[in-house]
């Protein structure tokens, strides 16, 4: 039985993070690019492909869909997010 509370356990904490990453998808994509940066430098970048992987996973829970053009390594590139897709029914905060 251990086991299934850790189950549920995960699975709320996932269901809060979601919600949280819907309701502030500007800091959520923020920091996941910072993330995404501290990595790459990191690892000098051998691990873009995964890294981009999470980052479109981050911006499909966000409504956000993925750049197609990443920036380059090292460089700093700063865009607005909207905050909610246009085909998708908006709720107020």
């Amino acid at each position: 039985m251990p086991l299934m509370r850790r189950v549920a356990a995960l699975a709320a904490t996932v269901a809060a993070a979601r919600q949280y990453a819907r309701q502030n998808p500007e800091k959520v994509n923020r920091y996941a690019d910072q993330a995404a940066a501290f990595v790459n430098s990191r690892t000098a970048g051998r691990y873009r492909r995964q890294v981009d992987s999470a980052l479109r996973q981050v911006r499909k829970e966000t409504s956000i869909p993925g750049r197609s053009q990443q920036a380059q390594f090292g460089e700093r590139k700063t865009q607005q997010y909207p905050s909610y897709r246009e085909d998708r029914p908006h709720e107020p905060r």
